[in-house]
């Protein structure tokens, strides 16, 4: 959901600029998301993934980009953090939690204590204890995979439904246990090293799940993992998430949700370009397409901890006889740049 609401911040992003931001403003933003300072590292490493893992015939590879922080690595005891990369172009190590700091709260079980002590006898925990994970105090390298068929990392050119048949979960697990095989023999031949050094895993969202599950898949590869908000449990139809939008949204901005809605469906019939351009979507031709990136948009305001932003606006036009969809396309813009530093800092 987070890497999909990424994208929703890119279709929506022209407009907010044009619409609301300054010159100057303008020139803030573009610093702030070409920053080389958000990354730790931005140059590109390749390896040679397989295709098909499943298939005993099919012996296809393709070229899968990597990146490596090694300026904390400390040769003769550091760990290895794996940075999942999820549904979206990895374009470098980001200069966040990893590097700097992260907390991981300790269930009143140690289950987790249990977990990181099997990684690092250094690293000392309790129940209910706040521990700041950092890849210097822990002398730890940081690598990050591209997934597969995201960013430069796709095997074909042509994305067909014949090509897509190898983009899975299943797929891009194996894709993490070939690379961390692939990446501990590079580690042992360019550092002389006789042992197998301890393997965290990370992700978020998408991400996260593939944390969670490599952990289980491949318990001798790994010695723990952090699944920061996993997608673990596939719903299909996932009506309860609308609902819970509904609740959080509350009475009025819910009525004006709803309104909206309407109006938006009423328009389409009538004069689909103009409520497109309204919201920077002109290119979108198909309307379902378009009715999820107004959904998602909105949905994500609650999602992310900024309500007031979108509700405010609409509620006001709800009750003054203003043109809701303005004010909604309006709301929206201001609530992707608030969205997007939040994903700057987080992703």
């Amino acid at each position: 959901m987070a890497k999909l609401s990424g994208l929703l911040l890119l279709l929506l992003l022209p407009l907010c600029l044009d619409s609301l931001l300054a010159v100057e403003s303008r020139d803030l933003l573009s610093r702030q998301l070409h920053d080389s300072n958000a990354y730790l590292t931005k140059e590109e490493h390749w390896f040679d993934q397989t295709l098909d893992h499943f298939s005993p015939t099919d012996h296809r590879k393709f070229g899968q980009r990597f990146y490596e922080y090694v300026d904390f690595f400390e040769v003769a005891k550091g760990p290895i953090f794996l940075k999942i990369c999820g549904e979206s172009a990895c374009n470098g190590i980001v200069n966040d939690y990893l590097s700097s700091s992260a907390e991981l709260i300790v269930n009143p079980k140690g289950s987790v204590e249990v977990l990181l002590n099997s990684c690092s006898s250094e690293v000392k925990l309790h129940e209910l204890e706040v521990v700041f994970v950092i890849a210097k105090k822990f002398g730890a390298a940081i690598v990050s995979l591209e997934h597969r068929y995201y960013g430069k990392s796709s095997p074909f050119k042509e994305l067909t439904t014949a090509n897509l048949r190898f983009l899975s979960s299943k797929q891009a697990l194996f894709d993490l246990a070939v690379f961390r095989q692939y990446y501990q023999g590079y580690l042992n031949v360019n550092y002389n090293l006789s042992r197998e050094s301890p393997w965290f895993v990370f992700g978020v969202s998408y991400s996260g799940a593939l944390s969670a599950w490599f952990r289980l898949k491949f318990p001798h590869l790994t010695c723990g993992s952090l699944a920061s908000s996993a997608v673990v449990l596939a719903v299909y139809n996932f009506t309860e998430f609308d609902q819970q939008v509904g609740e959080s949204a509350g009475a009025e901005c819910k009525s004006a949700l709803q309104q909206i809605t309407y109006l938006v469906d009423e328009e389409l019939k009538t004069d689909s370009k103009s409520v497109k351009n309204l919201f920077a979507a002109a290119e979108l031709k198909n309307d379902v397409d378009f009715l999820y990136l107004l959904a998602d948009a909105a949905a994500i305001a609650f999602q992310y901890g900024n309500p007031d932003v979108l509700c405010s606006p609409i509620v006001d036009a709800m009750k003054n006889g203003k043109n809701l969809l303005v004010s909604f396309s309006l709301a929206l813009c201001f609530h992707m740049i608030f969205a997007i530093f939040y994903f700057i800092n987080i992703f």
